[in-house]
């Protein structure tokens, strides 16, 4: 089947539609009518598709260029009325007679001049998609709606005939000053000022108008307002108040950012308010008299003290000025708590005086020494609770700031060392504790006090000699049982460990091993049946190594003096004896040596018709019983010494002890306090007491602070232990090394004993040889 009129090769095209031609200029006019309407609020009344259309069309006929450009031209048109009409009063006004009201109103009207534009920008910004997405494109133009920032921009706030932005951006701060100084504002009208220089780019397109014209003004006008401020509080304010309010001023021109202005402003002005009323016046704010740093940690007002450290703890130059001047407040309280120290410096020691005014000076000497060592105490004490006090300070007021807590630890090292007694007066301050200070304490306060005693060790350079001393008390609270609780002697020694090692606390831990070991003998012997049952026999049996503190240097000859006592035939003689052999049986290879000096014993003496109990020295025991069963024997002080073999230096203070002191327990010929060999002793059957129990204070003495001349013999002996301690670090330095520059040969033999003690070169170099 074919068609004879079919043309071949040919394609049926589609009918052309006739239209007639349109006016792409009464097209715009009729988009430029709309937009009026659009400004006048009657969106409603307008067809978007049939806007829409007119916008495609004039793009399509290649008439974008006056759809855009002509759009550009209305929004110019239309604005520069509207200012005059709206804005330009308001300014005129301002200039005239400037006022908060006046600022207000210009304000005002520009915010609402802007929020109408901007609503009508987005609608006219959707009409015109079509030519934002085609024209605009690709003739590489501004979009529709920055096209109309740009113009509100231009013939609005930087119309060279008006200036507008100029007296804006004044207004604007005006009223900014007059919150800052208690007057109430309009936020509102702020917060939609600001966001339209935040929200309008400058004519170089990198910043904004608010960056470029208000922030710098506002940052400007802020420092002087905060300089005059902070010049003016320096003269009627106090530390504490000066840092409250600028605590508040900073408070409140965060929130004032937070408000209307830009976050990253807020970030700008806080650091203004810090450099202004801080950072160039910190050492006159924590100076000011009567009312500065000092008063505030002396008063310990640490709610004023952590608005200090936070406003001067962003800064570092600020923070390191705080820093140095609580480390010299520190250093100034540690030499008043020394100035109390001044009498110990002073010889206490009068034994080389003559008798008569030693017998007057005796009593001032012994209540100077008890005073002394009250005060060696409190010196400790007062130390503890000053640390106590910062300690809190850190804590609440300071965020507990690990360079505030290191410069208070500095200050408190500093203090604690320049005091040469340190070691020797913690040490005894830990002997009161262990011996009355725990008395109705809890478990809580007792180990807060020992975690202080160690805080205070830690401080300690010299941690040698507080060992030497620390043995000495402990080993005096061991054998005398003075300790209160043994769970807080085994607990300071786990601490001290702890700090310095297993090889500072061996001996420390020997003792408390040989007074274990001491009790099981002591026990064992008495269920041997060897011991007398009319005698309580309590000993200890010591290891010298671990109790080196109660064998002090002597020369060979009174050491042979020492081991050559015995007691007086009798029970005691036999006692000693059945024990020595007792030991020797159990513990074969080893020898027992007596130390009668550091012993003591409770008997029971009858004078005429009454009984008294007194608490002796062994020597004092040793002396009683030569006269127990003789009654009217009179003994001369060489027959006493032929008996007991008591060294007769040490026989001297015994007698004068018994004799000559408060209780006369043997009555003395002649009646003098000099002890001559010739002199003669009887038992005193006439001694009365209202006491009952009565102590001979001579070995069981109470522990008391060291007099110069002890003080020069104890370091004599530390300084001969730390001889032996430099040469052992040098011999394992050696033994790692091989070799060693002589120079980094000290220096490593310092580093390794600053843990220990702090040598001195000179030391180092001596023992190197």
């Amino acid at each position: 089947m074919s068609f004879a009129n079919k043309r071949p090769g040919g394609r049926i095209l589609p009918v052309r539609r006739l239209t007639p031609q349109v006016d792409p200029q009464k097209q715009f006019d009729k988009l430029s009518a709309a937009i009026g309407q659009i400004y006048n609020h009657n969106v409603s009344q307008l067809s978007y598709e049939e806007l829409f259309r007119i916008g495609y069309g004039l793009v399509q006929s290649k008439n974008g260029s006056l759809a855009y450009d002509g759009v550009k031209g209305v929004l110019e048109t239309h604005l520069s009325d509207c200012v005059h009409q709206d804005v330009l009063v308001h300014m005129d006004a301002v200039r005239s007679n400037p006022s908060a009201a006046s600022n207000n109103a210009l304000l005002s009207s520009v915010r609402h001049l802007w929020s109408e534009h901007v609503t009508a920008m987005l609608v006219i910004k959707d009409v015109l998609m079509y030519v934002d997405k085609v024209y605009v494109k690709n003739a590489n133009l501004v979009p529709v709606y920055e096209m109309g920032m740009c113009v509100f921009r231009d013939k609005v706030l930087l119309a060279a005939q008006k200036r507008l932005i100029t007296q804006v951006v004044k207004a604007t701060l005006a009223q900014i000053s007059c919150e800052r100084r208690g007057a109430h504002v309009d936020r509102s009208v702020l917060r939609g000022v600001v966001d339209m220089l935040v929200e309008l780019q400058g004519t170089g397109q990198t910043c904004t108008l608010y960056e470029t014209t208000m922030q710098p003004q506002l940052l400007a006008e802020s420092r002087s307002f905060y300089c005059d401020a902070a010049k003016t509080r320096l003269l009627d304010h106090s530390t504490a108040a000066y840092v409250r309010a600028a605590q508040a001023d900073i408070d409140a021109e965060m929130d004032r950012a937070r408000a209307y202005l830009v976050p990253a402003t807020g970030t700008l002005l806080r650091n203004v308010l810090l450099d202004e009323l801080i950072d160039k016046h910190a050492s006159d704010i924590i100076n000011i008299p009567n009312t500065g740093l000092v008063q505030l940690l002396d008063h310990r007002d640490t709610a004023a003290l952590q608005t200090l450290y936070n406003l001067y703890a962003p800064m570092h130059p600020t923070l390191l000025i705080l820093q140095t001047n609580i480390h010299s407040h520190i250093l100034e309280l540690g030499q008043k708590f020394a100035v109390s120290l001044a009498p110990l410096s002073s010889n206490t020691t009068q034994n080389d005086e003559q008798e008569g005014s030693r017998d007057k000076d005796k009593p001032a000497q012994v209540l100077g020494m008890a005073a002394k060592t009250a005060m060696a105490l409190r010196w400790v004490q007062d130390i503890l609770d000053l640390y106590d006090a910062y300690d809190e300070i850190i804590r609440v007021s300071f965020s507990e700031c690990q360079s505030m807590r290191q410069s208070i630890h500095d200050a408190f090292i500093e203090v604690i060392n320049s005091n040469s007694r340190a070691p020797e007066l913690l040490s005894l301050f830990m002997d009161d504790s262990l011996k009355n200070g725990l008395k109705r304490k809890g478990e809580q306060e007792i180990d807060h006090l020992l975690e202080r005693s160690v805080l205070m060790f830690r401080f300690l350079q010299n941690k040698d000699a507080f060992e030497h001393y620390y043995k000495l008390h402990l080993a005096k609270r061991l054998l005398l049982g003075r300790s209160l609780s043994d769970d807080a002697e085994h607990s300071l020694v786990s601490k001290l460990k702890v700090e310095c090692g297993s090889q500072f606390t061996l001996k420390l831990e020997g003792m408390f091993k040989d007074m274990q070991l001491s009790s099981d003998l002591a026990n064992g012997f008495k269920e041997s049946g060897a011991a007398n049952a009319d005698l309580d026999l309590s000993l200890s049996v010591l290891t010298p190594t671990y109790w080196p503190a109660l064998a002090p240097p002597m020369s060979e000859e009174a050491k042979q003096e020492m081991q050559s006592v015995e007691p007086p035939p009798g029970i005691l003689r036999t006692l000693v004896e059945e024990f020595t052999q007792y030991y020797n049986h159990h513990r074969s290879g080893r020898r027992l040596a007596w130390q009668y000096n550091m012993g003591n014993a409770d008997i029971k003496l009858q004078f005429g018709t009454r009984t008294y109990e007194l608490n002796v020295s062994t020597y004092q025991m040793f002396i009683l019983s030569l006269f127990a069963d003789i009654d009217d024997l009179s003994l001369t002080t060489t027959e006493i010494q032929q008996q007991t073999r008591i060294p007769i230096e040490v026989l001297t203070r015994q007698l004068q002890s018994l004799a000559c002191a408060k209780y006369k327990i043997l009555s003395k010929t002649p009646a003098s306090r000099d002890v001559g060999p010739n002199d003669k002793f009887a038992f005193n059957n006439n001694f009365k007491s209202a006491q009952y129990r009565i102590r001979i204070p001579v070995v069981a003495a109470k522990a008391s602070v060291e007099t110069e001349k002890e003080k020069s013999e104890s370091m004599a002996a530390i300084g001969l232990e730390r001889q032996y301690v430099v040469e052992a670090a040098i011999v394992r330095i050696m033994k790692t090394r091989k070799q060693m520059v002589h120079e980094q040969l000290v220096t490593e033999a310092i580093k390794q004993l600053s843990a220990r003690f702090l040598p001195t070169p000179k030391l180092i170099k001596e023992s190197i040889g």
